[in-house]
């Protein structure tokens, strides 16, 4: 007899748990779950590496923080640090914040961009608010100022587009500046 009372206890307690979660959790409730906004992956301290067909580093991306959400194709960047890794033709860039886009193959960098030639003096360095670069194709662009620095020569533009591959700078409009040659 004890051991029918135990198990008529038992039963009883689980149909109660039972019913109170399905209760809960209904078919209905979990599809509106699934149509929240969630950060779906999130990574600290992170570092990057991109490699073309044959096995070789195209780039390295560098952040504080990376997080993606459950309904983008983008990835939100804070503090990124881009290196081009294009023999003789290497740049770094800097941001305060970056979006990854997978399916277009881009990053565009916000606020205080500052892209700098490596390895050669002296320095040209490129200082605009926003920046994208198509990783396949190594083009850069913007639409909003820029300034390009190399030594003491300065020049300014509204918008450019740099190709990273044939390394040739297009200013797009209302550019001025000056141009001093160096030793």
């Amino acid at each position: 007899m004890k051991h029918l009372v135990s198990l008529a206890i038992f039963i009883a307690l689980a149909l109660f748990a039972w019913s109170s979660i399905t209760k809960y959790y209904s078919d209905e409730q979990q599809l509106q779950d699934k149509t929240k906004r969630y950060v779906e992956v999130f990574i600290t301290e992170f570092e990057m590496t991109s490699m073309n067909d044959s096995g070789k580093p195209v780039y390295i991306l560098n952040g504080t923080s990376m997080k993606r959400y459950n309904d983008s194709d983008e990835n939100y960047i804070q503090q990124p640090v881009f290196q081009l890794l294009q023999t003789d033709k290497r740049w770094r860039v800097s941001a305060d914040s970056a979006t990854i886009n997978d399916k277009n193959e881009t990053i565009k960098l916000t606020s205080n961009v500052v892209m700098q030639q490596q390895d050669i003096e002296p320095i040209t360095t490129i200082r605009t608010q926003t920046l994208t670069i198509h990783t396949k194709t190594q083009i850069v662009k913007t639409r909003a100022a820029v300034t390009v620095t190399q030594g003491n020569s300065e020049l300014k533009s509204n918008g450019m587009v740099f190709n990273n591959i044939t390394s040739q700078l297009e200013l797009s409009s209302n550019v001025n500046g000056y141009y001093l040659p160096h030793d």
